[in-house]
This record gives structure tokens, C-alpha cells and sequence, in this order.
């Protein structure tokens, strides 16, 4: 007898109404399907990665991981982190202006969790935050999934400041959270205003999360700043970085928030019903990176401003485009509304006629759009080629 077949759909919780793929990689899985079908091979400049081999953790990193897994070093750790890890954090950010104790340092799966943790243990139902607008947009993800609400803070061209004006009057008798991230995601523009930042949270009574994944990836005359150093909001902020992107450990996932040590209490026990904690032998590769010698950082930070240099250069070379030179990180966030192309016709245009990939500014807000966003953490030729094929891009429009 035949039978017929059924399907079942699973009744889903409706906190996942929300739920898409993440939106600044929508490029990237586009490129990815587009090298697939073709056989064409596509220049990566949408992945918020570092490619090719110039790019790789300092030797020593990757020997005390390898090391670490020869000791042993595979079972169950504390679940805040190692001690010893924890300590070095802490200095780190005493360095960096907030004197700050093991027991308010939370080591975590790569910025992204402890984002994650931050969002879902501060939001409330209905508790409004404040995201940069254009802004990184899990965020937005988890805060709609806490059942906060987000309320978009315009950034200012050309620098991306907060307008001060309009943010304190952003602020309602809800808002419990403003974020910021510096340099920034996606345009690699240091914050400014920290100081008037600080006092308009400080007088409305709002918590600040610093993202400061890029904290040394910042070129001079730039500098970074926390404003967790400002006076009266150690307690205020919560900072979150990531050995990701200083010392080329992305694959690693690993990453740290620094917090009142009752919140970090209360994010670890968090952090132990869910992932238990980062694995031991990522958390030792991860102390000898901070502890160790740190002349890859500044060779890879000098390496990355030649970089930015010549494709701000050729960038600017072209009719229509106008790239400004930025602070930090390894993007550049173009203005392209000189070329008569909206940003998403333009990463589209790249793509599919000339095998670029760069993301949309729109995947970051709508103040993204007219803008998008490349990376250059590549090798010089891979740049070469690429910067070729959207100048030859720019020239057929």
C-alpha cells in the first residue's frame, strides 16, 4: 500500500519572527554561490577577515596552543576563564585608563558572545537601546530577540560622529543602553565626544557597551579611547574586544568583556549554561598572544596602514567616489553616490560583472546606503587585482 508522505514544521518560538540571515554577510553568500555556478574567481572584499598567508597568529601563539593540547590542556576550565588569563586582561585594561580587578573580566567565545551575554542579561521586554545607525547588526538581533527595542542614533558624515543634540534626545525613561563601537563597524571611524557621551549617560542613568574589537588597529595620528576611563563610568560600561582581529586569531574564538563584577558574576553563570566555557588550549594560545612579545601587532597594524593608504588612493582616483581616509580597523566605507548607483546596485554591479565582492552599506542601516564597505586585510596583489576590476567597474558606468 503507498503510503503518503507528511511534513512536519516544528511550532517555532516567537522570538524567531525575527529571524534572517545575517545581513552583512549576504554578499558573501552571494559570492561564494556565484564562484560556485561560474568557476569565476571572485575578489574578496566583503569578508571581515584577514586573508592570505601574511596574515597568520605570531609563532609563538600558535605554539603555546599546540603545546597546550600536547600538555593536556583539554578538559574543563573555570567557567569566567583562566586566572591567569583573566589577570592579564585586567591589566590590559588598566592600561587603558579603568583600573580593573580578575574578578570583573568574563573571557568568552569571541566578541560576538560576549555581546550576546551583555544584550540578553541587561534588556528587558520593552527596555529601549540606542544603536548607531550605521551600526553592526547582530546587535540589533539579539536586542529584538530580549524584546527590546531599537532606537537608531544617526551617525554624521564624514567623520560618523553622534550628533550630541539628537542623542540626548533619544533618551527615554526606557532606554537602558547605548552602544557604541570605536573604531567603528563599518566605517573604521574613531568615536569622539567620549567625555560629552559619558556625562549625558551619566545624568539620564543609561549603561554604555563599548565594542572595541579594533582597539589596536588604530593608525596615528589616531588613538584610541575607552570610555569606560571616563570618570564615573567604570561601572557604567561594559567593554567588549576579541583577540580576533589584534593578534589574527580569528578562527580562534576568543574574546573578553571587562564589567561591574556583579554583572560579569551574573553573565558568567550565563556563559556556564551555555557554552560551559572557551576551551583551555585556545585560552593559553590566547595569554601568550597578550603576554607575549607584541612586535607582530605593530608590524601587522603598519602593514594594514599601507594597506588602507593605497586603496583610499585608488578609491579616490576614481569619477565618482569618494573615500575617506579612516582611523582604524581594516575597512574603508566609500561614498558612492557619485557614480549614480544606489549601494546596493553598485555592490551588485561589482559583483556580477566583475567578480568584486564588497558589501552594501545599507547591511549596516539605512544611513549606510550610498556607501559600501571593503576590506583590504588581503594580500597586495589580491588588492591590486581587485582595485583594477572596480576601476575598470567604475569607468564602464
Amino acid at each position: 500500500m503507498a503510503t503518503t508522505a507528511h511534513t512536519h514544521s516544528p511550532r517555532l518560538s516567537s522570538r524567531t519572527q525575527h529571524f534572517v540571515l545575517p545581513k552583512q554577510w549576504a554578499s558573501m553568500r552571494k559570492a561564494e554561490a556565484q564562484e560556485r555556478a561560474t568557476g569565476q574567481r571572485v575578489i574578496h572584499f566583503e569578508k571581515g577577515d584577514f586573508q592570505g598567508d601574511e596574515f597568520r597568529p605570531a609563532p609563538h601563539i600558535a605554539e603555546a596552543c599546540a603545546k597546550a593540547v600536547a600538555d593536556g590542556h583539554v578538559r574543563y576550565v573555570p567557567g569566567p576563564g583562566l586566572p591567569e588569563l583573566r589577570d592579564a586582561i585586567a591589566e590590559e585594561m588598566t592600561k587603558r585608563g579603568r583600573p580593573t580587578a580578575r574578578e570583573e573580566v568574563l573571557v568568552t567565545m569571541g566578541a560576538k558572545h560576549a555581546l550576546t551575554q551583555s544584550l540578553l542579561t541587561l534588556v528587558d521586554q520593552g527596555d529601549e537601546v540606542i544603536f548607531p545607525n550605521p551600526g553592526y547588526p547582530p546587535d540589533e538581533f539579539w536586542i529584538t530577540y530580549a524584546g527590546g527595542r531599537v532606537t537608531y542614533a544617526p551617525l554624521e558624515e564624514p567623520d560618523f560622529h553622534f550628533d550630541l543634540d539628537a542623542l540626548g534626545g533619544l533618551i527615554g525613561p526606557r532606554t537602558k543602553l547605548l552602544i557604541i563601537n570605536t573604531p567603528q563597524r563599518p566605517n573604521g571611524m574613531v568615536v569622539g565626544q567620549l567625555d560629552e557621551i559619558a556625562a549625558i549617560c551619566a545624568e539620564r542613568d543609561v549603561m554604555v557597551l563599548s565594542d572595541e574589537i579594533f582597539s589596536h588597529m588604530v593608525y596615528p595620528p589616531a588613538e584610541h579611547r575607552t570610555i569606560a576611563a571616563v570618570e564615573g563610568m567604570a561601572d557604567r560600561s561594559i567593554v567588549v574586544d576579541t583577540f580576533s582581529k589584534t593578534y589574527i586569531m580569528t578562527g580562534f574564538r576568543i574574546g573578553w568583556c571587562v564589567a561591574n563584577k556583579d554583572l560579569i558574576t551574573t553573565m558568567d553563570i550565563f556563559q556556564q549554561n551555555s557554552v560551559t566555557n572557551v576551551p583551555a588550549f585556545v585560552q593559553l594560545a590566547a595569554l601568550a598572544a597578550l603576554t607575549g612579545p607584541q612586535e607582530h601587532v605593530i608590524e601587522t597594524t603598519a602593514r594594514l596602514q599601507r594597506k588602507r593608504d593605497r586603496v583610499v588612493e585608488a578609491l579616490n582616483a576614481l569619477p565618482g567616489v569618494d573615500c575617506p581616509t579612516t582611523d582604524g580597523s581594516f575597512y574603508v566605507f566609500p561614498d558612492i553616490r557619485g557614480t549614480g548607483m544606489n549601494a546596493q546596485q553598485f555592490t551588485d554591479h561589482l559583483m556580477e560583472r566583475y567578480g568584486v565582492g564588497v558589501v552594501a552599506g545599507t547591511a549596516f542601516g539605512d544611513r549606510g546606503e550610498g556607501h559600501v564597505r571593503l576590506t583590504y586585510a588581503a594580500p597586495d596583489d589580491v588588492l591590486e587585482e581587485g582595485l583594477d576590476r572596480i576601476r575598470r567597474a567604475v569607468e564602464e558606468l
